[in-house]
């Protein structure tokens, strides 16, 4: 009898989204799949195929990623902070993103994993970045950062149920009977198909060796915006006029995109700032690969939208979505991130230090940090003496590049499952800095929290970020 090898491991991180789903079942036909979704909804709904694992894995929390990537040959990072994560977020998708990437090339690297699969985003030739592209660009390098091969697959818009731009696009078309065009809808992209993504995500996995770096991927043709919004409608059998207009301000059009869409408003915002900008792709072997079975873009849009009603299908994670934010209502955590300038030749030991004695000095006559030989602090009100948060040092987990700190007590601090904790990250060689609130239980009503605690929190960062760059000065 042969006994058959045992079949490579891929983790898929951010599975639950329209391309995790779309990818997932073909991916079981050739590995073993584990499929890490930050959704407790799916994690605890059984596979309907009983071919891949689901495994409800926080990327934000470097431990329970590198549980997750335990024995994992190849991974494929599918990972956007859109979708809100805790019941309050202080944080921008862009730099929740650069705390997530870091994380998974940690554990990647810890692990042992031989290779990165990421879906970035097609590069514009004059290289004036978008917020959006330029976030992109950042996770590529931070990814790589820890030394795991990594294949950035640099797509344009991905058209797919579910997706958010054709919901865009659709939306746009079927609200709206006169559309204003600015001189950024002439600008022209390469729209992929999801199962051409797919196929070349396919086609890259596992062979680290062959794909090193970044390619460019798109669908059969290049078109404008305009003519992409014109195909919508034709698709819809809807009779719309399009107006060229000499200027539209970008944040005009972003705004009135919002208001019509029922896309994520910060994707929404992120792709219409993004239009000013011709993107061209490089011939690269992985588009060769898929090319002659691309499809064009109306083939594409059909297919992603049904056929009685003209509407987008759905999300394939719409069903869950109410459950997770019931579950986040529930448990009412924080998550706040703030990125500073880390001062030459200093680390995240030298920033947790430094910000723990100058918060005394902040918050002066009201509070004061005491800092033990240990590492751990605790934060005191003046007037009446009261502890207020008790923090102890993780030394057995914190390294010169990252200090995490358990928020284990104190009057502000609802007792939890010793998940809170505050965390001061560096990333590439010190190149971006993080602090970071994970998890974090407030004691205080949650209403009155927001309109006291949540906000002191954030101008006391904010002060802080003007004293290191100062610093840095």
């Amino acid at each position: 009898m042969t006994i058959q090898p045992p079949r490579p491991r891929v983790a898929i991180a951010g599975a639950s989204g329209f391309i995790g789903t779309a990818l997932c079942p073909l991916l079981a036909e050739r590995f073993e799949v584990i499929a890490l979704t930050r959704s407790p909804a799916r994690a605890r709904t059984p596979d309907p195929t009983g071919r891949v694992n689901w495994r409800q894995c926080d990327l934000f929390c470097s431990s329970e990623l590198i549980a997750g990537l335990a024995d994992i040959d190849y991974a494929v990072y599918l990972v956007h902070s859109l979708a809100p994560s805790s019941r309050l977020t202080q944080a921008s998708p862009r730099d929740m993103d650069l705390v997530l990437a870091d994380n998974f090339a940690a554990a990647a690297a810890i692990n042992g994993v031989k290779q990165i699969v990421f879906v970035s985003g097609v590069m514009p030739e004059s290289f004036r970045f978008s917020p959006l592209l330029w976030s992109r660009r950042e996770v590529e390098m931070v990814l790589g950062s820890r030394g795991t091969p990594v294949t950035a697959l640099r797509a344009s818009l991905v058209m797919g149920p579910g997706g958010t731009g054709p919901r865009l696009l659709l939306d746009l078309v079927r609200r709206l009977p006169i559309l204003l065009l600015p001189p950024a809808a002439a600008s022209s992209t390469r729209p992929i198909a999801l199962p051409d993504l797919v196929r070349a995500i396919l086609h890259c996995l596992g062979r680290p060796e062959q794909f090193p770096g970044a390619f460019d991927i798109g669908g059969a043709e290049s078109l404008s915006y305009e003519a992409m919004l014109r195909q919508t409608a034709e698709t819809l059998g809807l009779r719309r006029r399009f107006i060229r207009v000499p200027v539209l301000p970008v944040g005009l059009a972003a705004l009135t995109a919002r208001a019509v869409s029922r896309a994520p408003a910060a994707m929404v915002g992120a792709i219409v700032e993004s239009l000013p900008q011709d993107t061209r792709m490089r011939d690269n072997p992985i588009q060769q690969a898929i090319e002659p079975q691309a499809l064009g873009f109306r083939a594409a849009l059909q297919a992603s939208i049904d056929p009685i009603s003209g509407r987008l299908l759905p999300s394939p994670r719409q069903r869950l979505k109410e459950q997770d934010r019931e579950i986040m209502r529930e448990q009412s955590l924080v998550r706040s991130i703030q990125r500073a300038i880390l001062p030459p030749g200093q680390d995240a030991a030298w920033l947790a230090g430094n910000y723990f004695r100058w918060l005394g000095e902040c918050c002066w006559p009201l509070v004061r940090s005491c800092v033990a030989d240990n590492g751990d602090v605790e934060v005191w009100s003046r007037l009446p003496r009261l502890k207020l948060l008790r923090l102890q040092l993780m030394a057995e987990v914190s390294t010169p590049e990252r200090q995490i700190y358990e928020i284990a007590g104190g009057l502000l601090a609802r007792e939890g499952d010793g998940r809170a904790r505050f965390e001061f990250q560096t990333l590439l060689g010190g190149r971006y800095t993080m602090t970071a609130i994970h998890d974090y239980a407030p004691a205080l009503p949650w209403y009155l929290y927001l309109v006291t605690q949540a906000t002191a929190h954030l101008l006391v960062m904010r002060r802080y970020q003007s004293r290191l760059a100062r610093l840095a000065r």
